[in-house]
């Protein structure tokens, strides 16, 4: 045996890995062994091997995958956009596991809601198509200060809409915007908007990017309403409150 070799418990010791994880990671191709020895199985490592073990160890406590962890390691012109990738990651995770923290101290403070479930099927969502997601969710922040949330966190994207009241409850709505490539994308829409000052609102939709379909106007039956284009075609009728 080689002076200079290191013995699978000491090297995991110097490193700070376990020796269930050096196996591990020698089954997967990322820190394979110098020698094993053919009789008893022992595996031995150089000590010019510590350096990639505790990056290793460091990069894998970020919870970077073994394959990212391969790829920052071994291919250094990808190193930096998988390490973004991964810190994106876990900002949404972050961003994750604080909304249900603020969930949890809302129930804890009003107690978990009671609903009565709707007695019929009732539409809760509607979906517009837009060219750029952050124009669009601009427009109609600055049109009819719509609150743009987050619905709905992956480990890879966010996704997020108006939200008009609470999951569960009568009041619940959705509006999203999506692009066409998007699955299922439809054509433009239209949807109608209560405001408490017509003629006020229809003004700023106007100001914020939107085209005059039809002005403030009577009509019989209804209420006074009127008809905006947004930027992406959409139609958006505006009724008074």
């Amino acid at each position: 045996m080689d002076i200079d070799e290191i013995s699978i418990g000491r090297f995991g010791r110097l490193c700070g890995l376990s020796v269930h994880t050096l196996r591990h990671y020698a089954e997967v191709g990322l820190l394979a062994p110098a020698r094993v020895d053919a009789t008893t199985g022992y595996r031995y490592y150089r000590p010019d091997q510590l350096e990639r073990a505790r990056q290793i160890r460091s990069l894998r406590w970020t919870d970077l995958s073994v394959e990212d962890t391969r790829t920052v390691l071994d291919d250094p012109a990808h190193a930096d956009g998988v390490l973004a990738a991964h810190r994106s990651r876990l900002e949404r995770e972050r961003d994750r596991i604080a909304a249900s923290l603020g969930d949890a101290e809302r129930l804890a403070e009003e107690g978990v809601p009671t609903s009565t479930p709707p007695s019929a099927a009732r539409p809760v969502q509607i979906k517009l198509l837009v060219a750029d997601l952050d124009a669009a969710a601009a427009f109609y922040i600055d049109a009819f200060g719509f609150d743009y949330e987050v619905t709905q966190r992956t480990a890879d994207e966010d996704f997020s809409g108006f939200v008009f009241g609470r999951y569960g409850e009568s009041d619940f709505f959705l509006v999203h915007l999506q692009t066409a490539d998007h699955p299922g994308a439809a054509g433009p829409a239209t949807i109608g908007v209560l405001v408490d000052d017509l003629d006020t609102a229809h003004g700023r939709a106007l100001s914020a990017g939107a085209t005059e379909v039809l002005g403030p106007h009577d009509s019989e039956g209804m209420p006074r309403s009127s008809a905006v284009r947004d930027p992406d075609a959409n139609v958006v009728w505006l009724y008074q409150g």
